[in-house]
């Protein structure tokens, strides 16, 4: 996957500007089917701390 989202960020043209990924574990964590994935955020200003 690392190698994967890089060139899927370009592909969704947001790889220059800058992107995050982000992977939810657990309850806590929003996560409620129990698999592994990630999200692809990009294409607005992120803020810190997310939320």
């Amino acid at each position: 996957m690392v190698d994967v989202i890089p060139q899927i960020a370009r592909d969704l043209g947001v790889a220059e500007s800058g992107f995050r990924v982000v992977a939810n574990t657990g309850d806590e964590g929003g996560q409620t089917v129990k698999h592994l994935h990630f999200h692809l955020l990009g294409g607005r200003s992120l803020q810190w701390p997310p939320g």
